[in-house]
C-alpha cells in the first residue's frame, strides 16, 4: 500500500468509531469521561506517527488477497509461517495490520496491569485506530486504491471524501452494543478482516456504478450515488469496529485482572 494513502476512515471517522467504543465500556472499568475523550482524540495519533516513523505504516493494512493460500480459503494467522512462505520483507510489504494490532493489545494488558494510566491512553488510542482500519475494506486488499481496476483514488474518496459528507448520518447510527470477553485475540482480528475483505468488490463496484452515472465526475452526485450504494455496510463496519475496539479493551482489561484505574 502507498505511503501516500495517510487516512484510514478519515480523522473524523476515526475518532466517530471511538467514540461509540467509550460509550460500550461498562461502569466498572471506571474510565472517566475526560480520559474517554483523550482516547477518541489520539485516536489519529497512528497516522500523524506514519509522516516520522517509517515502520508504522505497514501496521495500518494487510494486503490479504495477496496470499495464494488465502485466495485458496486458508487464512494463515501465523507470521512467521508466512514469512518462511514468502520471505519477512515481503510480508512487511504486504502490510502487517493483524499482528500490529494484537501486539498493541497486549501492550495495553500490560500496560492495566501496572495502573500505567498514560500507556493504557496511548495504546488503548492505537488499539483504536487499528481496529478501525481493519474494517476498512480497502485496508485489506491488494487493490487498495482500485489502481488494478482503473479506479485510482477510490481509497479516499470512499473513506475519507464520501464519510466526511455523510458523517452526521453515520453519528447519528449510533447502536448500544454490550462489550464481550474475547477468548482467542489474534483469531478474533483476522475473523473481521476477512470479513473487511468480503467488502472490497462492492465498494469498488459502486465507485463504478456512481462514476458511471456521473460520466467519471467526482461531484456531489457521484459521492451521493457512492453512498447510496455503501450506506448500509459503511454502517455496519463502523459500528462493529466501535463493538471490536470495546471488546478488546474490556478484554485486556479483565485479562490485566480488572485494575482499579486512578482518575
Amino acid at each position: 500500500m502507498s505511503s501516500l494513502i495517510i487516512y484510514g476512515w478519515g480523522d473524523k471517522g476515526h475518532k466517530t468509531i471511538a467514540a461509540f467504543a467509550m460509550k460500550f465500556l461498562p461502569a466498572e472499568m471506571k474510565f472517566s469521561d475526560q480520559f474517554k475523550s483523550a482516547i477518541t482524540e489520539h485516536s489519529v495519533d497512528p497516522d500523524n506517527r506514519k509522516r516520522d516513523d517509517k515502520t508504522e505504516g505497514p501496521k495500518h493494512f494487510i494486503d490479504i488477497d495477496y496470499y495464494k493460500e488465502f485466495m485458496d480459503g486458508i487464512v494463515i494467522t501465523s507470521r512467521d509461517s508466512l514469512n518462511k512462505l514468502y520471505d519477512e520483507e515481503v510480508v512487511t510489504k504486504q502490510g502487517i495490520l493483524p499482528w500490529a494490532t494484537e501486539e498493541t493489545f497486549y501492550n495495553l494488558v500490560n500496560a492495566f496491569k501496572e495502573k500505567n494510566k498514560d500507556n493504557v491512553l496511548l495504546y488503548a488510542s492505537d488499539l483504536a485506530h487499528y481496529v478501525g482500519d481493519g474494517h476498512q475494506p480497502l485496508h485489506a486488499t491488494v487493490n487498495y486504491n482500485g489502481q488494478l481496476t482503473s479506479q485510482k483514488g477510490i481509497h479516499s474518496r470512499y473513506e475519507s471524501n464520501m464519510v466526511n459528507k455523510y458523517l452526521s448520518v453515520i453519528e447519528n447510527s449510533y447502536e448500544e452494543h454490550k462489550p464481550f470477553y474475547i477468548k482467542n485475540v489474534k483469531d478474533y482480528i483476522f475473523d473481521y478482516i476477512v470479513e473487511a475483505n468480503n467488502y472490497v468488490e462492492m465498494i469498488l463496484s459502486a465507485d463504478n456504478y456512481a462514476s458511471g452515472k456521473t460520466s467519471g465526475k467526482f461531484d456531489n452526485e457521484y459521492y451521493r450515488l457512492l453512498w447510496f450504494k455503501t450506506k448500509y455496510v459503511t454502517i455496519s463496519e463502523i459500528n462493529s469496529a466501535a463493538l471490536c475496539l470495546s471488546s478488546l479493551i474490556y478484554t485486556a482489561w479483565v485479562d490485566a485482572g480488572k485494575p482499579v484505574m486512578e482518575n
